[in-house]
């Protein structure tokens, strides 16, 4: 989009900016003080900069270069929690006399972890692996999400009712004295107000509908004559321009620290960050595409979130991700551009820079109501639907109590464990999952060949042939990618089933991938199969250059022989099928044309019936590669065929090809359609080898119809009768198909 479409809408864009500030100062505010509230009391207006400078930092950078339109970048509550779960046992840990050295090495240490999640980002973004991300289950994202927001609850009950300090439930229960009920009066007047504003005013951000109601009824109840216990505010707020201090300040304070035994908690804790931070903000992308109608670019997304995380970094700001809720209130607010991401960063400098002091009066009780409005927000209802479906869901029970497990599980050990162990667990589940997939079966569906035949129209004899020993053809339809797991499950089915049949043909049109272990376990099947004198044939390849390719890299070809590839399945049934009739020496007109007594639509004529018919008939003959019957043609010949093999073959205009629909072989009948309706030819009939025809025209037909009636209506009949034979056929096949 250029920069005069970008300027079309500046009203709509400043108008989103202003929503999307509104909300993102409070919560950046919030998030600052859940990373850094351990370090102190005194700590904490610093703790709320850096939360505003992750606002405007990583806004900025990845409003210039990112690949979303409408995407909003601040500090998220995932990534607050999973550095907070870094920096909370370090000021525990870390007996270093000089406070602010000690603050300093904290920070900086943290800084260092959200610049090892910059780089991890934009290396996914130049690699670009911003795809592959996406495919973390749901059920380990929703798992992850309701436990962070079970966090974010828990962690913001000490603010709620004023007590300084860090303050649990358990706590709470056993010494309430910690609770100054007015100000938990305000921190619970917050959350009903944000919650009644999201319901009935729209026009409005519900976070700063509350805010403000929270902290007027705080200082009304605070200016009460007799009032004197309330909960603490942020503090002495100032607006400082960043500055690049406190990373290279930490870095010259290792020398008091082991810092070998911390890197690999650094290391984790950032590669963690990174790919939290990667995957909220695709899936912000994704909601911002589906709300605004854009297609957002995963890889550059991903670049300028990497870039606005090292620059983060460099200014000790908090991590920032692409945010849905501040998306959301934007392009409802009128943003369209990424112009609105822009200006709502500057939005934020400007009102911190005029309203600093107005910040510092905040109550913590108030941003602790907020944040737990967000917690509440995040928990994921398609956890209480699983729940609520489960009794009526029969079939899918196994798997839906399988998706509910991993999701508690991942959201159990992210409230009592630890934020990076619960992800670490939730990838390890992820991969689980995935190998269990690859495991199954890939088989979509098998048949016989008695079951379903190729388009090859053929005698009753061979027919009935085909019907006895058409079941020594077992067709696999494969589906999904042919992976060690799954290839090895698919090699012990067909050795199991190759005790019971002599052709076995693997349908590859929807495998999608094959490994290297898949490739070597197919040319071992192939070894066995024909060690024991019987055939593996593979279909649909041919046409898919990539897998094709691997296959003969990898010598697969070599070993199976290029004969057993084939365009398409019909036509490897087609082989099977010849070839069974063939070694059962008893192919119909394998070399010498059939006579018209072996004709299967004159199976029941007399002698004399038959021979008043040939005087009739025209002998034709037609080379490989001649067109019989061109379709629209208007000649209405009956034609039966008594060598050779001749296909019926569609013209396909847009991708300018010929699709087969039948082969028909000696012994059997083709033009009946035509001759019966006097229609124009619908498809053409081409000649496969040398063939020879009887042909009898409408004009001889007449003829016969006059002369010899009886011999006209039984040939119509036969026509009638055989036509039903092959509907029968076609009908069975497409109902084993489907109930399949």
């Amino acid at each position: 989009m250029n920069l005069k479409k970008r300027l079309a809408n500046i009203k709509g864009d400043l108008s989103g900016a202003v929503s999307a500030a509104i909300i993102s100062i409070p919560l950046s505010i919030g998030y600052g003080i859940i990373v850094y509230g351990p370090l102190g009391a005194e700590f904490l207006p610093v703790a709320a900069l850096l939360g505003i400078y992750g606002c405007l930092l990583g806004g900025i950078c990845a409003a210039l270069l990112g690949g979303t339109e409408i995407q909003i970048t601040v500090p998220k509550a995932p990534l607050s929690l999973l550095l907070a779960a870094f920096v909370a046992p370090l000021a525990l840990s870390l007996q270093i006399p000089d406070v602010a050295s000690r603050n300093i090495l904290i920070v900086g240490l943290a800084s260092l972890c959200v610049l090892i999640a910059g780089i991890v980002q934009f290396l996914f973004g130049a690699l670009r692996l911003g795809n592959l991300i996406k495919y973390v289950p749901y059920p380990v994202v929703s798992g992850f999400m309701n436990g962070i927001a079970v966090i974010l609850i828990l962690e913001q009950i000490g603010p709620l009712v004023g007590a300084r300090g860090h303050v649990g439930l358990i706590e709470i229960f056993h010494n309430p004295t910690v609770v100054q009920p007015l100000t938990l009066v305000v921190g619970l007047t917050t959350i009903i107000v944000i919650f009644f504003a999201r319901r009935f005013i729209k026009a409005v951000p519900a976070s700063l509908i509350g805010l403000v109601a929270g902290t007027a009824v705080f200082y009304i109840l605070k200016n009460i004559p007799g009032v004197s216990a309330m909960g603490p505010v942020i503090g002495n707020f100032s607006f400082q321009w960043p500055k690049p201090e406190i990373l290279p300040g930490a870095f010259r304070l290792l020398d008091q620290i082991d810092f070998a035994d911390l890197f690999p908690r650094i290391l984790i804790t950032g590669f963690v960050l990174g790919s939290i931070g990667a995957l909220e903000s695709l899936l912000s992308s994704v909601a911002a595409d589906n709300i605004a109608g854009t297609r957002h670019k995963s890889n550059k997304e991903l670049i300028g979130q990497g870039v606005g995380n090292v620059i983060n970094a460099v200014f000790s700001a908090l991590p920032s991700a692409g945010s849905e809720l501040h998306n959301m209130a934007n392009y409802r607010a009128g943003g369209r551009t990424r112009l609105s991401s822009l200006i709502c960063a500057i939005l934020i400098l400007l009102i911190v820079m005029t309203l600093g002091s107005v910040i510092g009066l905040i109550p913590l009780t108030v941003i602790g109501a907020i944040i737990i409005s967000v917690g509440i927000g995040l928990f994921d209802r398609w956890i209480l639907d699983l729940i609520r479906n489960l009794p009526q869901a029969n079939e899918q029970q196994k798997r839906i109590v399988t998706n509910l497990a991993v999701a508690i599980v991942v959201a159990v050990i992210t409230v009592c464990v630890n934020l990076i162990v619960a992800v670490l667990i939730g990838i390890a589940i992820a991969s689980g999952l995935f190998v269990v997939r690859m495991g199954k079966s890939i088989v979509k569906r098998k048949y016989s060949g008695e079951q379903i035949r190729s388009k090859k129209v053929r005698s009753i004899n061979n027919n009935m042939l085909l019907e006895d020993r058409g079941k020594g053809i077992i067709v696999y339809e494969l589906r999904g990618p042919l992976f060690f797991g799954s290839a090895d499950n698919l090699a012990g089915e067909i050795e199991s089933a190759m005790g019971h049949h002599t052709y076995c043909i693997l349908d590859m049109k929807r495998v999608n991938e094959i490994d290297s272990t898949g490739a070597k376990i197919l040319g071992q099947i192939s070894k066995k199969i024909s060690a024991s004198g019987k055939y593996l044939l593979i279909s649909y390849l041919t046409d898919n250059p990539s897998l094709s390719d691997f296959l003969k890299a990898m010598g697969v070809y070599k070993i199976l022989g290029e004969d057993c590839f084939f365009p398409d399945t019909d036509a490897a049934l087609e082989w099977a099928e010849d070839n069974v009739l063939t070694q059962s020496l008893e192919l119909a007109g394998a070399s010498e044309p059939i006579q018209l007594d072996q004709m299967d639509i004159l199976r029941d004529f007399s002698p004399q019936e038959i021979h008043d018919l040939q005087q009739k008939l025209t002998r034709k003959t037609f080379s490989e590669g001649e067109i019989i019957v061109k379709e629209g043609d208007t000649d209405r010949n009956l034609f039966l065929l008594a060598k050779g093999l001749v296909s019926v073959r569609i013209h396909l205009a847009e991708s300018d090809r010929y699709k087969r629909l039948v082969t028909y072989s000696p012994g059997v009948t083709f033009g009946e359609m035509a001759f019966l309706d006097g229609s124009p030819r619908s498809a053409d009939v081409w000649s496969d080898a040398a063939s020879e025809t009887y042909v009898l025209s409408p004009a001889e037909f007449s003829v016969l119809q006059e002369q010899s009636p009886h011999i006209a209506i039984k040939l119509v009949r036969n026509i009638a009768l055989e036509i039903s034979d092959r509907l029968r056929i076609r009908t069975n096949e497409v109902r084993i198909l489907e109930e399949d």
